[in-house]
């Protein structure tokens, strides 16, 4: 999976800002994919990512003039997917619950096994950094956390991978 296209995305959403609502296909192209695997991280079922996706494109379909104003689409987009899910187990007066194996957005299983083993806190930076493409300044905005505690969640994160999966990865990426 690549990382969303900035320019293509700040693109499409100056075009929504302008009621031009076939560039909610562009948004689609860009951030399917990571979005869906943040709110599976996030919600542990699939289906409740697929609604939490939807009703974000809704809501982002519905904001109008206001898109123009972004300076970070992406950025945005997850911020929208955690406050929509966060909303929702409010709602629900519910904790999500941890995510399932397959809620990893990773194929190799001792890797999903890892990943999901980290604390929450700590998953949610590496799924953001790592398959979302978001800055550890990005994350921490995002979160409510300066950059630096984000950066310190990601390098926990990472010695705890290199832990559990050994010196076989000798700093490279499995995933």
């Amino acid at each position: 999976m690549s990382a969303p296209d900035d320019h293509r995305l700040r693109e499409a959403f100056e075009e929504l800002s302008r009621g031009h609502m076939a560039a909610l296909q562009t948004v689609w192209r860009e951030c399917a994919e990571p979005l869906h695997n943040y709110a599976y991280a996030l919600t542990g079922s699939q289906e409740e990512a697929d609604d939490v996706l939807s009703e974000v494109l809704v809501r982002v379909a519905g904001q109008g003039r206001r898109l123009g104003q972004v300076r970070n689409p992406r950025a945005y987009l997850f911020a929208a997917v955690r406050n929509t899910t966060r909303s929702w187990a409010r709602r629900l007066r519910r904790r999500a619950p941890e995510p399932p194996a397959a809620a990893a957005p990773v194929r190799d299983p001792d890797v999903r096994e890892a990943v999901l083993a980290l604390p929450p806190e700590q998953r949610e930076v590496v799924v953001l950094h790592i398959w979302g493409a978001l800055t550890l300044a990005e994350i921490g905005a995002l979160t409510r956390v300066s950059p630096n505690t984000a950066a310190s969640r990601y390098r926990y994160a990472l010695a705890k991978l290199r832990e559990s999966l050994g010196d076989e990865t000798d700093g490279t990426d499995r995933a």
